[in-house]
């Protein structure tokens, strides 16, 4: 059996206790029923149903008089308390409703470095702060296939291939250097060349190889005969950099990521030290999946920002 309490919880009705809040606030039935846009005979109902729950009477209603009494009080307190919960709740909710929100799942190269990106996620952000931004790293192959088996719409790749149902956006592209650590042989030296890296320990990238990510990476080595022993592989751009920092290898990094270890002098560059190879970026989505709202508009804005970049630099 219920105790009196339990019972109270489990048939207390909100909208009666609304009522009675209303009725006190508006200083009577007939002015309460005004601004409930009810009948004066369902308020008087409602509070009479209110009173029978806590089997007391709530408001002193004679000729002239309209006061509460003490349970009244104490019955308005709790719930005026109530009420201002309640409130903050409902505008919570509504708020997300109005809000864009929801989830964008991005894979992209470990190494990849694309400022059009970069800038994309700060000013999609600012547009849209409660959506949020799952992003992983895979080899560019791993991402142009989630894509292809339709597990992934939004993918910066390396990698571009001709496919039934990919779109493959050209958004940027990124110069690539060869390092070594301050344990390297080559530290410290200038006026290096090509020559005196060859046959040197190298550290390769996963997708270091032909008609891969990196593709030109390889194609500058095999013109060069760039070529030594290989002593790591990794896909991931941080243990591709904690390596070459051992020492105990060369090998390639992006211009940009490597910069502030070179300018520590935790890293040093290597040769070529103009003729750069240069890697493409490309934004490969689905095109015969239908994408989500967010989806679409973080995909309408990248392309806007790659084509302001590509207008400031032909001014």
């Amino acid at each position: 059996m219920l105790s009196p309490r339990d019972r109270l919880l489990r048939n207390l009705d909100w909208n009666l206790l609304y009522t009675f809040l209303i009725i006190v606030n508006e200083g009577g039935i007939s002015a309460a029923a005004r601004k409930l846009s009810l009948s004066q005979p369902s308020v008087s109902n409602a509070l009479k149903r209110l009173e029978e729950h806590f089997d007391k009477p709530l408001i002193l209603r004679k000729k002239g008089v309209f006061t509460l009494t003490l349970q009244g009080m104490r019955v308005y307190e709790y719930a005026s308390a109530a009420s201002r919960v309640i409130s903050n709740m409902a505008d919570q909710i509504v708020e997300q409703q109005d809000t864009v929100q929801g989830e964008i799942t991005i894979e992209i190269a470990s190494h990849l470095q694309c400022p059009a990106f970069d800038k994309t996620l700060a000013h999609y952000h600012a547009l849209y702060p409660n959506v949020i931004f799952n992003i992983n790293t895979h080899p560019s192959a791993d991402i142009v296939s989630h894509v292809t088996e339709g597990s992934l719409h939004i993918g910066l790749s390396n990698k571009k291939i001709a496919k039934t149902g990919l779109r493959i956006d050209f958004i940027g592209y990124e110069k690539m250097g060869f390092y070594c650590g301050r344990n390297h042989p080559c530290f410290g030296k200038t006026n290096l060349t090509i020559e005196d890296l060859k046959g040197g320990a190298y550290i390769s990238f996963e997708s270091d190889q032909p008609g891969e990510g990196l593709d030109a990476i390889a194609q500058f080595r095999d013109e060069h005969q760039f070529w030594g022993k290989l002593v790591a592989v990794s896909s991931n751009v941080e243990e591709i950099r904690r390596l070459i920092l051992t020492g105990i290898g060369f090998g390639a990094l992006t211009i940009d990521s490597a910069k502030p270890y070179v300018d520590q002098g935790l890293l040093w560059p290597l040769p070529p030290y103009n003729d750069f190879p240069v890697t493409e970026i490309y934004l490969v989505t689905p095109e015969t999946i239908s994408l989500k709202e967010i989806e679409t508009n973080f995909i309408k804005l990248l392309k806007k920002q790659v084509r302001e970049d590509v207008s400031q630099l032909s001014m």
